[in-house]
């Protein structure tokens, strides 16, 4: 019986390759034939999916371990991602180690995305390293990974001398009042950092009163986030009184703490003074009519704030008429 020789794909012609890459998925393209030998690689550098695919979702897709491998290699040597999506995705400390050596020497990712993985405090610290040395990544999402305070204090560390990153996503990871002082600390020095986002941390009064710290000196930080922690009103009264001085920050988000009329009454004074801020979220807090009212009076004064989010607090109908006359009232001037 005669033998077909089937040929392989490395031996084909380039016109050839390219139909068969045309009705390939290019995340196949891109872990299962990136670095089989030197000719695939420069045929794939010129085709035109390739040439254009900067933005690498693996969303959920559970890779396994060869497949881990074959992503980490491609990454090596690779000109065109400028975002890497790797969230949901069961990486541990060991692949964060992996992920970091593929990503030493590139020069094109400014976008990484990693939450809601198990990167844990040693994973942080692999990741602190690669930042120490990275000059393009400018947005790093570590949300959900459980670093701890002692993660956080790895990434605050490289922080004080990085002068790239510009968005810092560390929701869901415990760093409590600790981590959250490392950070702080740091953003005394760092002047490129501009979003943080530290939801869900176990931070109180004592976390807010180092962030409030921060305020009065960071001259970047415009957007900070502190939803679904344990602040109460002694903390926004350290961050209220951080506002008064502050001339950088336009979003603070503050959604689901445990803030009172007392809470709102010191935000309502810094905003008589503030003139930058233009986002607050107060949302599921313990805001009555009485804080309804001290806001309200404060929109008298301050005509910068754009929106102002107070949904599921206690204030009813009463509440709603202060916030009524006070619009009222800006629309005759």
């Amino acid at each position: 019986m005669l033998q077909k020789n089937i040929p392989s794909i490395v031996t084909l012609p380039v016109e050839l390759i390219y139909h068969i890459l045309d009705n390939l998925d290019i995340l196949t393209i891109f872990i299962s034939l990136r670095n089989v030998c030197t000719r695939l690689n420069n045929i794939l550098d010129n085709y035109y999916r390739y040439k254009t695919f900067t933005i690498l979702n693996l969303h959920r897709e559970k890779l396994n371990e060869q497949q881990f491998q074959c992503l980490f290699n491609a990454l090596r040597n690779n000109k065109t991602i400028t975002e890497l999506h790797l969230d949901c995705n069961r990486i541990d400390n060991q692949k964060t180690r992996y992920l970091v050596d593929a990503l030493k020497n590139n020069t094109t990712i400014t976008a990484l995305v990693l939450c809601n993985n198990n990167i844990g405090i040693d994973g942080a610290q692999s990741l602190a390293n690669l930042l120490n040395n990275n000059k393009t990544i400018e947005r790093l999402n570590l949300g959900w990974n459980g670093i701890g305070s002692e993660g956080a204090l790895h990434i605050a560390d490289t922080l004080r001398n990085n002068h790239i990153l510009t968005t810092l996503h560390l929701d869901i990871n415990d760093i409590n009042n600790q981590g959250t002082k490392y950070l702080a600390d740091a953003l005394h020095y760092n002047t490129t950092l501009k979003i943080l986002i530290l939801s869900n941390n176990n931070i109180d009064d004592t976390g807010a009163q180092y962030l409030a710290n921060m305020l009065n000196i960071n001259k970047t930080l415009t957007k900070l986030v502190l939803c679904e922690n344990k602040i109460d009103s002694t903390g926004v009264k350290y961050l209220a009184n951080a506002l008064c001085n502050n001339k950088i920050l336009t979003t603070l988000n503050l959604r689901l703490n445990k803030i009172n009329s007392i809470g709102a009454q010191y935000l309502a004074n810094a905003l008589k003074n503030n003139q930058t801020l233009t986002d607050l979220y107060l949302g599921w807090n313990k805001i009555d009519n009485q804080g309804a009212q001290y806001l309200a009076n404060a929109l008298d004064i301050n005509h910068t704030l754009l929106s102002l989010h107070l949904e599921r607090n206690k204030i009813d109908c009463q509440g709603c008429e202060y916030f009524n006359n006070a619009i009222l009232k800006n629309q005759v001037r």
